[in-house]
């Protein structure tokens, strides 16, 4: 898979080769992964990139939009770093986890969550979302203290004090009618 970076309204522009997040199942082909960002810092040795303001991921039919994220990668063999796997052409360079803050905004399929932070778990693929975070599917919410959202399936598991606001089956955007009242036909004399 191949992984844009774009920061500075297209200034630099950094590609980074096979980076797997979210991979498809049965091995399917990687699907790339494009970062939009104001700045982006790499960090060599630690093997991390930071990108800051206006921060905009989409990985096929998932968008994160953040504030800042922070991407750090599964370590690489003992004393190499991320350059050196990139110059090696190394298969594959691994996404551990990302913390996305401020403003954080998820849509995967029909579901929406907003939250203050988001981290990523790439192992089992999941968001953690904290500071008042709200979950939106087909018009129902959740909020609690923490939700974690998958991204696999279609689940999302909420901890702590939670709220949960049903739409009625059926009303879901359309305008309620009312049953049609039919008066009275007169009767004739009989």
């Amino acid at each position: 898979m191949w992984l844009l970076f774009r920061a500075n309204a297209g200034v630099l522009l950094f590609w980074v080769l096979s980076i797997s997040f979210c991979r498809s199942a049965w091995g399917a082909p990687s699907v790339p992964t494009v970062i939009n960002a104001d700045k982006m810092l790499a960090e060599n040795i630690q093997n991390e990139i930071h990108f800051v303001g206006h921060v905009h991921l989409v990985k096929k039919n998932l968008i994160l939009k953040s504030d800042n994220l922070d991407v750090f990668f599964v370590p690489p063999a003992r004393g190499a770093t991320l350059m050196d796997n990139m110059h090696a052409r190394q298969k594959s360079q691994k996404i551990q986890t990302m913390i996305a803050t401020g403003h954080v905004y998820i849509k995967k399929g029909n579901r929406v969550a907003y939250a203050g932070k988001a981290v990523y778990v790439a192992r089992g693929h999941f968001f953690v979302l904290t500071r008042l975070p709200v979950v939106i599917q087909n018009g129902d919410r959740i909020s609690g203290e923490k939700i974690t959202f998958f991204t696999r399936i279609d689940k999302s598991l909420v901890q702590g004090h939670s709220l949960m606001l049903l739409h009625p089956s059926g009303k879901k955007g359309k305008k309620e009618q009312k049953p049609e009242v039919k008066s009275p036909q007169p009767r004739g004399k009989g």
